[in-house]
């Protein structure tokens, strides 16, 4: 596996793993209907917001 892949597999690198893996997951389980994984994606968005801000504010 490459480093990067690596990195993004890393939950301290990349806090939103489970959100992540829970998109893709859905897009598997769905045949990539991206309507059927609106729940998932708003979840991943969300917790990206939430990171990027709290590192800005740090």
């Amino acid at each position: 596996m490459p480093i990067v892949t690596k990195r993004l597999r890393d939950p301290d690198v990349n806090p939103c793993l489970s959100e992540s893996d829970a998109s893709t997951r859905c897009m598997d389980e769905n045949n990539y209907d991206r309507e059927m994984c609106t729940t998932c994606f708003l979840k991943y968005k969300n917790c990206r917001k939430f990171w990027v801000e709290l590192k800005l504010y740090l």
